[in-house]
């Protein structure tokens, strides 16, 4: 027996209590950080205070977190687990957090800090629905309700999707539904929701989150109901291959996906993402169908630009990812990378014999010409060009490394360049600056051509412009 006002059992409550949360598995830091604010106030020289019980993950001081569903970007400046300054919050403990990046006005109860991967902000949602064993009346489909998750409260519309209607004389009393949401959510799968009826309002059922941002479904349709039967039921694998399915080529960020097999041979890591193998096959295959379109279109260039590829797959990631993920697609492909481009070999695409031939005549002629650029009509009078566009030839040479491109309109093959340089070297052995008088006696290139050779020269780094002089610019040496 226990009495609050004798004092009688409180103290074996108090030990079974104990007893009983000693005995919980621990919760520890693992996974995304997610926190639903339940309060929010704000103190003199501190700023905004938020209070709530962390779900997942863990927290530090000077953590950058995301406000949502508003989007902001926020910074923790201090942690406080149940009302002590501490180093680091934990999953299962109340926190106040003080925010940098964000005013009072701008949190509302409900609201969530989330970590990346750790939530959606959502305002569709497939769930399984229970309803309570005390409420007799009938859930009909496109029922208007209120919505309960995290502290936040919407309201929606329920589709049922395996069932004609829910409760009442019916025996059915568990369905599969989507909530069209009449404002946003923020969640994950696996969360929890009240479901109260639209008025009066009471509590008619329970729910649990199958799929954050699920497309439209109809109801009673076959692949769909499949494919939420195995989210609701079937093993971690499948449920993860789904998912990357659905992803496409976007993928899954490893920190949403903490436990992943590591053994799965259907999902690939590259990164800090995870896709589907069938994904990148489909993109690799893409890749070698891009790649041959546009040698077909541009023979002479060495092939696709990498930014070009990227935004025709519709890859939204950044450059560091992409790079990664065309590492991986280029493995046994029919192509590869070459600095900035997609290409089908070393040099580019094979040319075929009359375009070969071109392109050697307009080296031949470049070459000819030494530093002294005619201009560019002039210059593709002076050999046989096989009907290829002379600017595409100097394309080709030029992303081959056999021709540099001074300024837009001033080409110079690299040996005349190389030997620029070379004259450069011994002149700045005996002297420390050059003036345009001593570069023209120097390379005998008039001030229309000189101008913009020096200036080409001061943006590689291998002269530095002082005033009306030039000194040795650091990649001097290096260009040998």
């Amino acid at each position: 027996m226990v009495s609050s006002r004798s004092g009688q059992g409180l103290d074996s409550l108090r030990e079974m209590i104990l007893a009983e949360a000693m005995a919980l598995p621990p919760r520890g830091d693992d996974g995304p950080f997610r926190l639903p604010v339940d309060r929010v106030f704000s103190m003199p020289g501190v700023g905004a205070i938020v209070t709530g019980t962390c779900w997942s993950g863990g927290v530090s001081s000077g953590d950058k977190l995301r406000l949502e569903p508003s989007g902001a970007q926020v910074r923790v400046r201090d942690v406080q687990v149940h009302g002590r300054k501490a180093e680091r919050g934990f999953s299962g403990q109340r926190l106040a957090l003080a925010l940098h990046g964000v005013k009072k006005e701008d949190v509302e109860r409900g609201y969530q800090l989330i970590g990346p991967g750790a939530a959606k902000v959502v305002n569709r949602i497939d769930a399984r629905l229970d309803m309570v064993p005390h409420w007799t009346g009938i859930i009909k489909n496109r029922q208007r309700v209120h919505i309960h998750h995290a502290g936040r409260e919407v309201l929606a519309r329920i589709i049922l999707l395996d069932r004609e209607e829910l409760g009442g004389d019916s025996a059915e009393r568990s369905g599969l539904a989507q909530l069209h949401l009449e404002d946003r959510l923020v969640a994950a799968p696996g969360d929890r929701l009240v479901v109260r009826f639209y008025s009066p309002v009471t509590t008619i059922a329970g729910g649990r989150v199958l799929v954050c941002a699920p497309k439209r479904r109809r109801r009673f349709e076959a692949d769909a109901l499949a494919e939420l039967a195995i989210l609701e039921e079937g093993d971690p694998g499948e449920i993860l291959r789904r998912r990357l399915g659905d992803a496409g080529l976007a993928g899954i960020a490893v920190a949403e996906v903490a436990g992943a097999p590591a053994d799965d041979p259907e999902v690939v890591r590259v990164g800090n993402r995870i896709y589907h193998c069938s994904v990148l096959a489909a993109a690799r295959t893409a890749v070698s169908e891009m790649v041959a379109d546009y040698a077909s279109r541009f023979p002479l260039r060495l092939g696709v630009p990498k930014e070009e590829a990227k935004r025709r797959l519709g890859y939204k990631a950044g450059a560091a990812d992409w790079n990664s993920l065309l590492e991986n697609l280029g493995s046994g492909a029919d192509w590869m990378v070459a600095g900035d481009r997609i290409t089908a070999g070393p040099d580019g695409p094979p040319l075929r014999p009359e375009t070969a031939a071109a392109v050697a005549a307009c080296e031949q002629a470049l070459r000819s010409c030494g530093a002294e650029w005619p201009g560019a009509g002039e210059f593709g009078g002076s050999f046989p060009s096989a009907g290829q566009p002379v600017d595409e030839l100097l394309r080709h040479l030029h992303e081959r490394g056999r021709a540099v491109q001074v300024s837009p309109d001033y080409h110079v093959h690299r040996e005349a360049l190389d030997r620029i340089l070379a004259d450069l070297r011994r002149y700045f052995a005996q002297e420390a600056t050059i003036n345009f008088a001593k570069f023209r006696e120097l390379t005998g290139l008039s001030r229309k051509l000189g101008i913009p050779m020096l200036e080409h020269l001061d943006a590689a780094g291998i002269t530095r412009r002082d005033g009306d002089v030039r000194r040795p610019g650091p990649r001097l040496e290096e260009e040998k």
